[in-house]
């Protein structure tokens, strides 16, 4: 018991830290959805489907505000689907005891297990039964362009350096670096 209270506890106090930024935030970073926001919505949805109940988030209302509105954008709605809150906790499983259920799954595949007889083996397939030859793949339209002489190392290393106006240094190291080539 001490370790779901812990838990439960660890989980109230990283909820209420998210729940402070997001009562002056839209979004965790900037005005728009990031990939911090991608990230942080995957991870509450787990929470959220599996033993966050509205009983439980209640109490931080912009958490929930920030997750319902993530997950209904179109783009994430297409991968996760539906999403539903949990109505009720799942029962806690402890490690020293073993539930009965899992006794009786474990023994159920043994039990079926059924002999399945062996196909007879041909040895020269029909020519009307040959698997076709993979297609090869398309070209990607990018590959048909010549290498480019910029090294983007270079570039890299400018814009990493520059501790004031990088962005100018950095766009004007872009063309200089590219015609320099």
């Amino acid at each position: 018991m001490q370790a779901e209270e812990a838990t439960i506890a660890g989980l109230k106090r990283g909820l209420v830290a998210l729940n402070s930024h997001l009562a002056t935030n839209t979004y965790l970073v900037g005005h728009s959805i990031t990939l911090a926001d991608i990230i942080m919505t995957c991870n509450l949805y787990q929470g959220f489907a599996r033993c966050m109940t509205k009983d439980f988030t209640k109490e931080f209302p912009h958490v929930e505000r920030y997750f319902w509105t993530m997950v209904n954008q179109p783009k994430v709605k297409k991968v996760l689907g539906e999403v539903k809150q949990a109505d009720a906790v799942p029962p806690v499983v402890h490690a020293n005891k073993k539930a009965p259920q899992a006794k009786e799954q474990k023994q159920k595949p043994k039990e079926e297990v059924k002999k399945v007889p062996a196909k007879p083996k041909v040895e020269n397939p029909p020519a009307d039964e040959e698997e076709e030859a993979p297609k090869p793949k398309p070209k990607n339209s990018l590959d048909l362009l010549p290498p480019s002489k910029m090294i983007l190392d270079d570039w890299k290393r400018l814009y990493s350096n520059t501790k004031t106006n990088f962005r100018e240094v950095a766009i004007k190291g872009v063309f200089q670096l590219h015609i320099k080539t």
